[in-house]
């Protein structure tokens, strides 16, 4: 293997690849890089096997071969190289890497131990906007469960509804929906696993569209310049579409902006993952309070366009938060139905996206 490559390039190829890398497994292999040169470009593998990563740059290739070289070090290396070419030769066994009048020679290991990727599944393959995919990853990954007893709601379910698709999470407590639409008759039932998800958000720019396919373990999403493998969770999701309320008593509009900040205004005073904080709604007013023994009483008012009678509900302040946040509108809708049942949040105009929350007892 010989080549030249552009000192940004290479940074950027490693810094995509490095977090599927395996830092304290069991396997020492999962702790380094493949490197492949050919085609006129670098590819870089790395696994845990979890996740599998391949992502290629142009590279002016002068011999085609494979190394086997650490990850971590070559990837800080990379950072400190002084010049914009970089050199690259694998001879006998060691990785050579020059630029300018450093150089470096790296011990590599023997490239056949490195874990394969499974061929991409051709026929079971159709396409998305990697814009959506993007979206439907930040809108979704807040909601998934934290606990390791409930391993299906680790990840986000991803769901062939005719012509969409639609990703889901839930940790019980809130539930967060967006839709996206698909090009191609293959279909997707499949729960991916966080990791997966960050690393892809790494990878997307949002311009591109991504192809994915899947098989009974595993999920493929692939473009030209990279391919991103994950192993499937396992276990029962739970139907989704059973806690998404139809009808609701009331309805409120208020700018997405000032709700957020009047809701970590209040929940200030309160400390701890549970952060309970009741919203009132009054004729043109929405209150919201938060107590504490310890640090006192927070409250904040809002002018809204409401004229029904009063209504009080409880929430996790940490729950709107991260429901509102991902919104990209102006102004959010919020529907209730009774101080007990599930309460949506959803952007004024964007129906793709819809969020669950069950309220919570906050004595007053």
């Amino acid at each position: 293997m010989e080549l030249t490559i552009d000192k940004k390039d290479f940074q950027n190829v490693l810094k995509k690849a490095i977090a599927a890398t395996e830092k304290k497994s069991a396997l020492p292999i999962l702790s380094n890089f493949l490197l492949e040169a050919n085609d006129e470009k670098l590819t870089v593998q790395a696994t845990d096997l979890e996740v599998h990563v391949a992502v290629s740059v142009p590279a002016n290739i002068k011999e085609e071969g494979k190394a086997c070289v650490n990850a971590k070090r070559l990837t800080e290396i990379s950072r400190l190289l002084p010049e914009s070419e970089v050199y690259i030769k694998l001879e006998n066994n060691t990785l050579k890497i020059k630029s300018g009048k450093t150089k470096y020679s790296l011990p590599t290991v023997p490239p056949e131990d490195f874990p394969g990727l499974y061929p991409f599944p051709e026929e079971n393959a159709f396409v998305v906007s990697g814009e959506e995919l993007l979206n439907s990853i930040q809108k979704t990954l807040y909601a998934t469960s934290k606990e390791e007893s409930t391993y299906a709601l680790q990840g986000v379910k991803y769901k062939s509804i005719k012509t969409n698709i639609d990703s889901v999470a839930t940790d019980g407590h809130r539930l967060a929906l967006y839709k996206l639409e698909k090009k191609g008759n293959a279909e997707l039932d499949a729960i991916i696993p966080p990791k997966a998800l960050n690393e892809l958000k790494k990878l997307l720019t949002g311009l591109e569209d991504i192809e994915i396919a899947s098989t009974q373990q595993y999920i493929f999403f692939r473009t030209k310049e990279w391919l991103l493998m994950s192993r499937l969770l396992e276990g029962i999701f739970p139907n989704y579409l059973e806690v998404i309320p139809t009808e609701f008593s009331i309805e409120i509009k208020i700018n997405k902006k000032e709700f957020l900040e009047a809701v970590k205004r209040v929940s200030a005073v309160v400390e701890g993952d549970l952060k309970p904080v009741k919203l009132r709604l009054e004729p043109k007013k929405l209150i919201l309070r938060a107590f504490s023994p310890e640090f006192g009483e927070a409250i904040d008012e809002l002018e809204i366009e409401y004229e029904g009678e009063e209504f009080a509900i409880g929430f996790n302040a940490r729950y709107l938060i991260d429901a509102v946040e991902v919104i990209d509108e102006e102004n959010i809708i919020i529907k209730f139905t009774n101080p007990n049942a599930q309460t949506m949040i959803v952007p004024e105009e964007n129906e793709k996206y819809i969020a669950i929350i069950m309220p919570m007892e906050v004595k007053d």
